[in-house]
């Protein structure tokens, strides 16, 4: 795609360059811009919720509350979750290091 065809696209699509103020954005219309640190943190407080789910579940089914076929599934979406966050983790801090290493 050549330089000409990219400027189309991105005008066809509404699709603005990301702004160096720590705020991600797509489309101007867009008011609900979260800065990268406000991303990470929302994605951990789903994970906190996500790993802390198998535990009341656990005790839900110890006294009748619920399925033991609900806990296995909560305790499989935990270690997958884990999985992928240290997986994203390790990415993120590999990324930060070549960033580092890049010099001006």
């Amino acid at each position: 795609m050549n330089k000409i065809n990219k400027v189309n696209f991105y005008q066809m699509n509404n699709i603005e360059p990301m702004h160096l103020n720590g705020n991600i954005s797509i489309n101007a219309q867009d008011t609900n811009v979260k800065s990268f640190k406000d991303v990470v943190c929302d994605m951990m407080g789903e994970i906190n919720e996500i790993t802390n789910k198998p535990e009341q579940l656990t005790k839900d089914a110890m006294q009748g509350k619920a399925d033991i076929h609900d806990v296995m599934a909560a305790i499989a979406q935990s270690e997958l979750t884990v999985q992928a966050a240290s997986t994203i983790t390790g990415k993120i801090l590999q990324t930060y290091e070549k960033i580092m290493q890049i010099q001006i």
